[in-house]
Formats: structure tokens, C-alpha cells, sequence
């Protein structure tokens, strides 16, 4: 039986790079390099590749993927997520994998899945780590945590400082989302909500509504990709060791 399943979503028309899952970056596509790092994580029984285009499918059913069409209208890679996960009653746990993330710490993932498993009790997810240059935090992109005792987020944000503070330090978030089935598939549900619409930040939707969001951390930061001038310092960079 799948209990654990990983949905890395992926569109051609992104508005400020289109076509980016199959820009090439060290040789292989951005979308390939997320996927060979999830089938590293431990814990994943399968691996979808969630499109409505057909040039990312034929792509990555090339290479190997499993890929499964959703509907064009999705508004978000959670509602991609959901939509495959409606498919699926027999799984458990649904883990959100960003497409535009080539350095994905599947080590990280693993931890995320295992804690899920070992908490029966939450619903949803995700990852952060310290800053490792706290000027980074300026910045409206690097999204803000923190976390309560017990380890779950007790605000996300952009802003900087955050308007809200606990006193403990401040992570950076990871966009990496593990949720129960259930949960999942109400939450693509729940229209979305004042501050998710003012920090421009999906998760507060749970949030607002009550839900508490375990924060697993993460060994380091998954580099993403927003712009081609984002793909071409990666590219210069050359990847990790």
C-alpha cells in the first residue's frame, strides 16, 4: 500500500519564467534535478510529477517519472497536490515538493516524513533551518518562523522585522509541506484567507483556521529558482558537493 506519497507540481507558464521546469541547469532539466533528489529521500513510497502541460509530461515521463495531468486551473502547486491526492484513497501522507527547487535536501524530506509518521497527530508540516547570514532575513522573499516549545510555527511572514515576535530565533522557512491526506484535501478546499492574501504566503490559510504546523529542520537551504537570472548564478555556481 502507498502510505506516503510526494507530488512535486510543475507548470510551463510561469509568469516571470515560463518554461522553467525544463530549463536546463548542469546539463539536466531544473524538474529532473527535484526529482532525482526525492527519490533519494527516505520514506516515499512514490513520486508524482503533477503538470497540465504536455511538454513537462513527455519530458519527465522520459526520464523516468511517474506523471499524473491535472487540471489547468489549478491556482497553486497545493491544489495540484490535492487534485493527484483525490486520486489516491490509499494514501496517507501527501508531501508538497516545490519543482523549481534543484538542491531539495532529500535527507531533510526524510526527517519530515519520519516525524509525520511518529506524530500521528499532525496534520501538516514543513521545514526551516537557521539563516546562515542573518542579513539574508532582510530580504521580503526569504520567508520568516518561529516556533513554539513544542516545535510548531507560531507565525510565518515576510516581513522584516516581524511584527510579530515570540523571542526565539528567527528561521527560514523551507517550502516543503507534508499533510495527512485529510487535511490536505481540506485545505484546497478553504477559500483564502486575510493574511494569506497580505503576506502573499499559502500556509497561513491553516494557520488562520486553527491548524498547528510541525516545523522539522532542515540540514540546509533549498536554493530556488524564481528568475533566469537566478538559473544562471546557480549555473556559474556550479552545484554542491
Amino acid at each position: 500500500m502507498t502510505r506516503t506519497l510526494a507530488v512535486i507540481p510543475a507548470r510551463y507558464a510561469a509568469q516571470r519564467f515560463p518554461g522553467k521546469p525544463l530549463a536546463l541547469l548542469w546539463g539536466k532539466p531544473v524538474l529532473r534535478h527535484v526529482w532525482e533528489r526525492a527519490r533519494e529521500a527516505a520514506g516515499l513510497d512514490a513520486i508524482v510529477v503533477a503538470t497540465d502541460d504536455a511538454r513537462i509530461a513527455a519530458a519527465a515521463r522520459a526520464w523516468g517519472a511517474a506523471v499524473e495531468m491535472t487540471r489547468a486551473e489549478c491556482a497553486s502547486g497545493t491544489d495540484r497536490a490535492a487534485e493527484v491526492a483525490q486520486r489516491h484513497p490509499e494514501v496517507q501522507l501527501v508531501v508538497n515538493l516545490q519543482g523549481d527547487e534543484p538542491e531539495l535536501d532529500a535527507a531533510s524530506v526524510a526527517r519530515l516524513v519520519a516525524g509525520m509518521n511518529a506524530e500521528p497527530d499532525v496534520g501538516m508540516a514543513t521545514l526551516a533551518h537557521p539563516a546562515a547570514d542573518r542579513a539574508e532575513l532582510a530580504s521580503e522573499h526569504v520567508v520568516k518562523l518561529e516556533v513554539d516549545a513544542a516545535g510548531f510555527a507560531l507565525y510565518f511572514t515576510r516581513q522584516w522585522p516581524p511584527a510579530r515576535r515570540a523571542g526565539g530565533e528567527i528561521l527560514r522557512h523551507v517550502g516543503v509541506y507534508g499533510f495527512t491526506r485529510e487535511l490536505l484535501l481540506q485545505f484546497a478546499a478553504w477559500p483564502a484567507g486575510q493574511e494569506e492574501r497580505r503576506e502573499r504566503l499559502e500556509q497561513l490559510r491553516a494557520v488562520e483556521r486553527g491548524v498547528r504546523i510541525k516545523v522539522y529542520m532542515s540540514d540546509r537551504a533549498a536554493t530556488g529558482i524564481d528568475t533566469p537570472a537566478q538559473l544562471a548564478a546557480l549555473e556559474a555556481r556550479g552545484p554542491r558537493s
